[in-house]
């Protein structure tokens, strides 16, 4: 996997792409350096990702756990039908809010939720 971030005025934003071997350190190194930013919000686009392993799906998993505590949000945009039913198996309080687009992320960030919430495609 090959991450490339961007520092934006009012957020982290990386992008994932995919890459053979699967390797999660870029993924696990650039959200870490994304957490220590200072930034409150941190927008991962999925749209060069065509389906989302299961193996990075828990990565995000466990680092929106760790954000959320800290009222940093992350927020996933441009997510493959494929992802969506992956997340759909997993208890909603866990995944990520998935939005459709990086505007959308903006808008997400810019208003307060409630912890749980996440938006889901009609099936």
């Amino acid at each position: 996997m090959e991450v490339y971030r961007e520092i934006l005025p009012q957020s982290y934003l990386l992008i994932l792409t995919e890459s053979e071997p699967e390797d999660l350190t870029p993924l696990s190194y650039a959200l870490r350096l994304a957490s220590r930013s200072g930034k409150n919000s941190i927008w991962i686009d999925c749209s060069h990702l065509p389906k989302m392993p299961f193996s990075v799906l828990r990565v995000l998993v466990r680092y929106y756990r760790r954000l959320r505590v800290r009222n940093i949000s992350l927020v996933l945009c441009h997510v493959g039908d494929a992802t969506h039913q992956q997340m759909a198996k997993l208890p909603t309080t866990l995944c990520p809010p998935v939005v459709p687009s990086l505007l959308d992320a903006e808008r997400y960030c810019q208003t307060a939720h409630p912890v749980s919430h996440r938006t889901r495609r009609a099936a």
